[in-house]
């Protein structure tokens, strides 16, 4: 039974489409509110009144006064300002959070260290869960902060942040969460989750990329990490970007309006991609939270004896969007922190892929997922292989039945340039080269780390083309596994 190509977004825990009505509220302002909202004539005095507007809807979802938000350009900055800011108003001290985080905590922590503060990284359990008791052991006389995130990104399990939060109370420790995963989708009150401080984005709730706010309940002293402006009573330098906070507070009165209907929604959703995953595959592994700890829209899936990223690349042929936690480096593909975190090991994090739905999600999507998925499941499309890099010797480059495509990025290339005769394209919109590359020679396509140029050969192979290699680990593995090759490429070259 063919299968007709439907757009499917099913990423979006990593970003959400943009609401029509943001799209609206964002407009309006662009048009008619270009004033700054520092300054003082009417035209500064109309942009300001968009900012306070957008203050007010925030608060409103974390049941908080205004004045207690302050605006960021997203989650990364609100968890940076609080980590980075409470220790340097503290003069350092010691840090607590958990090895599941997203990467903009930890790298936080580990900046923070290299200025002379600890760090303690907790554990998550199977369930994806930290241990409550574990941040109870954890509890120093130096500690300074707790940070633990409300719900994980991967897995979509929601934290017992109220219970930890408890912990730092009684030993006088402020607490932080990111709620970039759950603001606007499940209630996030900050006095019933009883934090210090909560970080939260727009672009998880249909809003804006690059903005973002800081929840401080006024208790804790830190140190801005945007200085040179007033703005944000000085906690936060900058010029605010009105349309964006426009937009957020639009996106806010959306989250707001569908917050008791969508998640059950979404559960419903859920519960019809679970089973039908279980047909598809029926030793797949579930990575999820008890019920009452699991957000609806995500869904971590282990696929046994398969790789994730593969999966990947053959759901994209099919305008199908999901993601891998795992993260590309010079040579090789590392799993996801988060399922290493849970005591998943590298072949079950390298074999795991995220589906995560949201307000635009519908259960064709779901049906017409689990039907490609079935399809990419039967195995790599006829005509594709990986390459090992010490196999592109120099007598298959120099080969007239060889075909060569750089696909790095154009900065890449002035980094370290390309092999001498490779034809130097773009992995975006791939399928406008397919009329130049022949059929009758070996195509040997090549990125950075190999994940460009997977997601590239898959289409080139299901177009029917007899031979297409990818060098597995991409440009960097290929230097490191050929010393001097290069060089003697090169025009002029030995």
């Amino acid at each position: 039974m063919p299968i007709f190509p439907r757009k499917t977004y099913l990423d979006h825990n990593a970003t959400t489409p943009v609401a029509p009505e943001v799209r609206k509220a964002m407009a309006a302002v662009l048009k008619g509110r270009g004033g700054n909202a520092s300054s003082l004539h009417t035209a500064g005095r109309e942009a300001r009144g968009v900012v306070e507007e957008a203050r007010r809807e925030v608060a409103a979802l974390l049941g908080c006064e205004p004045e207690r938000i302050f605006f960021t350009s997203g989650g990364t900055e609100a968890n940076n300002s609080v980590i980075r800011g409470v220790l340097a108003a503290q003069g350092g001290g010691h840090v607590i959070t958990s090895k599941i985080e997203h990467e903009s905590v930890l790298a936080a922590c580990r900046e923070a260290q290299a200025l002379g503060a600890t760090a303690t990284y907790l554990p998550a359990g199977p369930d994806g869960l930290v241990r409550v008791e574990d941040v109870r052991a954890a509890v120093r006389r130096d500690t300074a902060l707790i940070s633990v995130m409300h719900a994980n990104n991967e897995t979509g399990a929601v934290q017992p942040v109220r219970e930890i939060a408890a912990v730092a109370r009684e030993a006088g420790i402020p607490f932080h969460t990111d709620a970039v995963q759950t603001f606007g989708k499940i209630p996030t009150r900050v006095d019933e989750l009883g934090c210090e401080f909560l970080s939260l984005s727009a672009h998880k709730i249909n809003g804006p990329k690059g903005c973002g706010a800081l929840y401080w309940r006024g208790g804790t002293r830190w140190s801005p990490l945007v200085a040179g402006g007033t703005q944000e009573r000085e906690l936060r330098g900058g010029t605010e970007g009105v349309h964006q906070l426009a937009g957020l507070g639009a996106a806010c009165r959306l989250a707001a309006a569908r917050l008791g209907t969508e998640q059950p929604r979404l559960a419903g959703l859920r519960e019809r991609l679970l089973a039908g995953l279980r047909q598809v595959f029926p030793d797949v592994r579930i990575n999820e939270a008890p019920a009452d700890r699991q957000m609806p829209g995500t869904v971590s899936a282990e696929f046994p004896g398969r790789s994730g990223l593969r999966l990947l690349a053959g759901l994209d042929c099919y305008e199908v969007a999901v993601s891998i936690g795992s993260a590309c480096t010079a040579d090789r593909i590392e799993p996801s922190h988060v399922l290493l975190g849970m005591g998943r090991s590298e072949e079950a994090a390298l074999a795991t892929i995220r589906i995560s739905m949201g307000s635009t999600t519908v259960a064709a999507d779901v049906d017409y997922f689990l039907a490609v998925l079935a399809k990419v499941l039967e195995g790599d499309p006829a005509g594709f292989a990986y390459l090992d890099p010490q196999h592109l010797t120099e007598e298959r480059l120099r080969s007239d039945r060889t075909f060569l495509v750089d696909l790095r990025w154009p900065y890449e290339r002035m980094l370290a340039p390309s092999i001498s005769g490779a034809m130097l394209w773009s992995h975006i919109g791939f399928e406008r080269y397919f009329k130049k590359i022949p059929r009758d020679k070996e195509v040997v396509l090549m990125c950075s780390t190999g994940i460009f140029s997977l997601g590239a050969g898959y289409r080139l192979a299901r177009a029917g083309h007899p031979a297409v290699r990818v060098v597995y680990g991409g440009y960097a593995a290929w230097r490191a596994a050929n010393p001097g090759l290069f060089e003697r490429l090169r025009p002029g070259g030995a």
